[in-house]
């Protein structure tokens, strides 16, 4: 994947965690997609409980989530995780 799309796919990402509204058709494998689903939806839920700053131990075990999401889309994809 060139260098462009990886930026874009990265700007929409940061769109979602942030909370807004995101309608792009993004191609890929059946596997890929979801993994990304899982990624971007363990980001924003991270997220949300650092904003609260309320329950440690979520936070914690969703970063942990996160780290293996990352892993795994990364081992797919070939892409760097920035986010």
């Amino acid at each position: 994947m060139n260098k462009l799309k990886e930026q874009y796919l990265h700007r929409i990402a940061s769109n979602y965690i942030l909370g807004n509204e995101v309608d792009v058709d993004i191609k890929g494998s059946a596997i890929q997609l979801e993994c990304f689903k899982e990624l971007l939806e363990c980001s924003r839920e991270l997220k949300v409980l650092l904003d609260e700053g309320k329950n440690f131990t979520q936070i914690k075990l969703t970063l942990n989530e996160k780290k293996n999401l990352t892993k795994r889309f990364q081992d797919l994809t070939g892409i760097t995780w920035k986010l």
